[in-house]
């Protein structure tokens, strides 16, 4: 048998590398055309289903940002708060995941550690658990306070603690867990005793 001659295996070479470089060409621009699509689709208003009963209706909806009321202002604060100060058996992780949606990562840590540190030292082992009655939200431009009583119950004795607090509020992108996009970021607690 007679050898190839290197020119015609370089001849070849070159053949397959052109055949490859049109290949990726050609999955680079289709993959391209397939990213323009998707950021396009993305931008149009969705359709939106609405089911009642067995029937379905679509509608075309429309992108707009929708000022929040002090209505939704207070069901997010009231619903940070009914999570931050009731519990029946107090569980620092269980009531720091719970918080999660509704505060920021700082704040999170804080409650963490002061919810940690009445368990440990306030406590101190004793059977615990805690609700907030006469909740009153008061929400205006400038501030968002909150007066309530904190019933605390220490191995079944109800202890009253009229409680405010002073909310600091932030909009964030809206997510699944919390459809508003309201995080609480910072939180005073005046206690009398």
């Amino acid at each position: 048998m007679k050898p190839t001659p290197i020119r015609h295996v370089w001849n070849d070479i070159n053949s397959l590398l052109r055949t490859h470089k049109l290949i990726n060409f050609s999955l680079l621009i289709i993959c391209l055309i397939q990213l323009i699509i998707i950021i396009l689709i993305n931008f149009e208003d969705p359709i939106v289903v609405i089911k009642e009963n067995q029937k379905q209706y679509y509608q075309m909806g429309h992108r707009e940002d929708i000022p929040l009321s002090e209505e939704v202002v207070r069901d997010v604060v009231e619903r940070f708060l009914r999570l931050r100060y009731e519990w029946s058996d107090l569980d620092p992780k269980s009531i720091e995941t719970s918080l999660s949606p509704l505060v920021t990562k700082g704040l999170k840590g804080k409650l963490y550690q002061v919810l940690s540190h009445l368990k440990e030292n306030e406590f101190q082992g004793k059977k615990t658990s805690q609700s907030i009655v006469n909740l009153e939200i008061q929400v205006t431009k400038e501030n968002i306070i909150a007066s309530f009583d904190k019933l605390l119950r220490i191995e079944n004795i109800p202890i009253p603690v009229p409680t405010t607090v002073s909310l600091s509020i932030i909009r964030e992108s809206p997510n699944y867990w919390n459809p508003t996009g309201l995080m609480v970021n910072g939180l005073i607690e005046h206690q009398s005793k």
